[in-house]
């Protein structure tokens, strides 16, 4: 019999890996025309591959289906499989079967990565084996066919479309660090989208530990979803939270995402936060992610590739002590753009730029000075006469999703760091 990937992905490649380890006869099916190499990679495991469209023919001889996290459970091919009763499965829940070690589980529209990357240093920092895996990092099913097994400690960074589609995930800690609007094309709404980011407290360990902010928690529960807590800690404090962080950490939301990671590996080593945060002194924030890449006429210039919707984008300005020249743009999510507005004091003006370019100055341009360009290229080009005559600090956040331009938020962060090279004080 066999089993089927549904997504020749990352995750999907992983699944395979793992499943070809125990000598299981793997198909792939993917929707879109592969390239000659990445057949290979495939086929070079065994694998049969099938790509340019999903067709029903695929499920033929299989017994079981491997989903990748973009592919929806309302996928036709889906609905037949459940029609004729295969099982279907993630690729997280392949690798977790009968896993025994602690595991961190963290989600949120923003703040994520750092949080995990934070709770591995600080494992890492105290001679713990662990990694992190999941949305950022290697998927567990490759890590687990190359090492043979996983590590003691566990760190998940789960996104609403890998919390959707698992259910045996069993966290020791579970942490939600933000929501705002995102993702509304799959969930169909901001409640389909919480209920998603909502399973991360599902199938906990007893005496596990719930780290969720009181706003996100009382929106829960005025939505009607519910959180077990008679055998499990729980924080709720953000201001609680973020005070937990040492000194050399400026950046309020950093300060929350150091809260968080402190709590979680507290928790779990059952050692004191305060002894803990030394450990976070050294820690390097991630890249595209209010990332310093140097200074233009002694201002500062911040890349925030990272930031995919509006939320991350007033996170982002919120750090900021000086006035800044603001890049937005990209392919936007339907959000409005106005809540920016609230912070204007720090901004001195804004370029936009891309397919969401004239919605975005649309909504600000009654209060902000806007400089409107038809993508981000063209517009690093004009950055320099922008500032010529007012030297500014530069915050590139772009608030939107990078598509309409570029493979994803890496690339475009990429691309600016390399446009802006000429500008950057030597």
């Amino acid at each position: 019999m066999i089993t089927l990937i549904l997504g020749a992905g990352v995750s999907g490649f992983g699944a395979t890996k793992l499943l070809r380890t125990k000598n299981k006869r793997v198909r792939i099916s993917e929707g879109s025309i592969l390239s000659t190499e990445r057949i290979k990679k495939f086929t070079e495991l065994g694998a049969e591959v099938l790509h340019g469209g999903h067709q029903l023919s695929h499920l033929e001889g299989v017994k079981e289906i491997i989903i990748s996290p973009g592919i929806s459970f309302t996928h036709p091919l889906l609905l037949e499989a459940n029609a004729r009763g295969i099982a279907i499965n993630s690729e997280l829940d392949l690798a977790l079967a009968g896993y025994s070690g602690t595991i961190y589980a963290v989600t949120g529209t923003n703040g994520k990565s750092t949080t995990c990357k934070m709770i591995d240093h600080l494992l890492q920092k105290s001679g713990i084996k662990s990694a992190i895996a999941g949305n950022y990092g290697m998927p567990p099913s490759e890590m687990l066919a190359d090492a043979g097994e996983l590590p003691p400690h566990l760190v998940l960074e789960l996104s609403s479309y890998q919390l959707e589609q698992s259910s045996h995930i069993r966290p020791n800690v579970s942490i939600f660090t933000s929501f705002s609007h995102d993702h509304l094309a799959r969930h169909g709404s901001m409640l389909g989208y919480l209920r998603a980011k909502w399973r991360v407290f599902d199938n906990m360990q007893d005496a596990s530990l719930l780290v969720i902010p009181a706003d996100i928690l009382l929106l829960a529960e005025e939505s009607g979803l519910c959180l077990e807590t008679d055998t499990k800690e729980l924080i709720t404090d953000r201001s609680f939270l973020a005070s937990l962080a040492p000194t050399s950490i400026a950046e309020q939301h950093n300060r929350l995402n150091a809260g968080f990671a402190l709590t979680a590996v507290a928790h779990t080593l059952g050692r004191d936060v305060r002894s803990l945060a030394e450990g976070l002194k050294d820690f390097i924030g991630l890249r595209h992610r209010c990332e310093l890449i140097g200074t233009v006429r002694g201002n500062q210039c911040i890349n925030d590739s990272k930031s995919t919707n509006v939320e991350s984008t007033l996170v982002a300005l919120s750090s900021q002590t000086r006035p800044v020249l603001l890049l937005m743009g990209g392919q936007g999510k339907g959000e409005s753009y106005t809540p920016i507005l609230k912070l204007k004091d720090k901004i001195s003006s804004v370029i936009t730029f891309g397919a969401s370019g004239p919605a975005i100055a649309n909504d600000l341009s009654r209060e902000l000075l806007v400089h409107e360009f038809p993508t981000l290229t063209v517009a690093l080009g004009q950055i320099a006469g922008i500032i010529s005559n007012k030297p500014t600090p530069i915050l590139f956040s772009p608030g939107c999703a990078s598509f309409d331009e570029f493979n994803n938020y890496e690339h475009r962060g990429d691309v600016f760091r390399e446009q802006m090279k000429g500008l950057l004080d030597g």
